[in-house]
């Protein structure tokens, strides 16, 4: 029988179009999924079916339903700030992969009639989103001043001003094919992102385009947001993106182990930015430096926990990374804190837990921000202190002109009365928060 007990994926959205990101606060621009991108999570989802739900498999989950979806089992996550659009479509196409239609997904009625599910028997597994209006986890980078003092420094760091060096002859080649956006360092991410998506989809530019300006463009990339996305230590702003992203893991992971809970599997779809941190914080980049490095679409990292073979009474954790559905190296096994081999689950979650970010209101404590200089324009609660400043300002003008009356008596009045009688006071509508 199986030893893996249960399993947590990290998996990065799937390929989409062009996408901004604001070079200094990683605000995000619009994009959309594309078929490509689809239809490699989909695969991703078969390989993680083939993988962990079907019987005979080495990584086979202990005791999982294997023929309808038990959604008292699987727990998916999917991130809906930044490009979320696209993360939620990933996840839809990564649980088709993951839970096929299945002509079992049927039931007969009272009058003996049977009904199937549509689509051949289309599994609807639960998904929850995490808006960053409401939840940190799984975005947490943006709205947080902390965070933008740590780009800073990194930017006037001895390291990113010797590779700006480096790099001007290459900023200065590129401009006939970035079409005047900023050839710079600190615009890397967004010039790599275009020159990688016009080179996917647009011919004639793949046609002109050298073929080394792209593996350069990459390699330029992977140096800014490993310095944006890390710190020396694992409790540092550099690592927030990793941070949140940890609350929910280790809880999965403490629920799979425990043996009266029935989750057995719990998906977190995501972009790339909690896998490079995260693999700072568990020092994995010591051992495989290659993971200091932008993921590719559709990348995964499985999280098992395995019960010790006997003797052995623990629990341990395995991690298996695939950088994107066609990685030549398929499911590699990668090890965290220096272990050569698993790591037990009470030394993991003991080494790493301390900088896991668990609440709003601590996350807004790492950034130096409150929910008061979130914008009014999301909706958040600025909005809602601009209608209790109205109430108080309405308020204080009604008592004004009330005690005003009453001192100076029936018959006179003064002009700030003649200005009082102008304001309207109105019942003000409970503020949407």
């Amino acid at each position: 029988m199986s030893t893996v007990l249960g399993v947590v994926v990290l998996v990065r959205n799937g390929d989409r179009t062009g996408f901004y990101q604001d070079s200094e606060t990683y605000a995000p621009g619009h994009t959309d999924s594309t078929p490509l991108g689809v239809s490699d999570l989909h695969l991703l989802g078969s390989q993680l079916r083939s993988t962990y739900l079907t019987p005979g498999s080495p990584s086979f989950i202990s005791e999982i339903s294997t023929n309808l979806a038990n959604t008292q089992e699987v727990k998916v996550l999917a991130k809906a700030g930044g490009e979320g659009a696209v993360v939620f479509d990933s996840a839809i196409a990564l649980l088709q992969g993951l839970f096929p239609p299945n002509p079992y997904n049927k039931i007969t009625l009272a009058n003996s009639s049977v009904v199937m599910a549509p689509l051949g028997g289309y599994q609807y597994v639960p998904m929850e989103t995490v808006e960053p209006g409401n939840d940190r986890s799984l975005e947490s980078w943006t709205d947080c001043p902390e965070f933008q003092k740590h780009i800073a420094a990194f930017r006037k760091s001895d390291a990113f001003q010797t590779k700006a060096k480096e790099a001007e002859l290459f900023f200065h080649d590129i401009k006939d094919f970035v079409f005047g956006r900023p050839a710079t360092l600190e615009n890397i991410w967004n010039i790599y992102d275009f020159m990688n998506t016009q080179l996917i989809y647009n011919q004639t530019y793949a046609y002109r385009l050298p073929p080394t300006y792209i593996n350069q463009a990459r390699a330029l990339a992977d140096f800014h947001e490993n310095g944006v996305f890390s710190d020396e230590h694992a409790n540092q702003i550099g690592n927030i993106a990793g941070r949140t992203m940890l609350h929910p893991v280790l809880d999965a992971v403490e629920r799979i182990a425990f043996n009266d809970d029935p989750l057995k599997l719990m998906v977190v779809q995501t972009t790339y930015q909690p896998f490079i941190s995260f693999f700072h914080q568990s020092e994995m980049v010591g051992e495989h430096p290659e993971l200091a490095a932008i993921p590719n679409f559709g990348a995964a990292l499985a999280i098992e926990l395995r019960r010790g073979a006997p003797p052995e009474t623990r629990d341990f954790l395995r991690f298996k990374f695939r950088n994107g559905t066609d990685d030549p190296d398929g499911w590699r096994v990668v090890h965290a804190f220096g272990h050569r081999s698993d790591i037990p689950v009470t030394e993991f979650v003991y080494r790493i837990e301390g900088s896991a970010i668990t609440s709003r209101k601590q996350w807004r404590q790492v950034c130096g921000t409150s929910d008061f200089t979130i914008s009014a324009a999301t909706g958040g609660p600025s909005s809602a202190l601009f209608s209790m400043g109205v109430v108080l300002l309405f308020g204080l003008a009604f008592i004004a002109k009330m005690l005003l009356k009453r001192r100076r008596g029936p018959g006179h009045t003064t002009a700030l009365e003649k200005v009082m009688e102008t304001v309207e006071v109105r019942p003000v509508e409970k503020a949407q928060v």
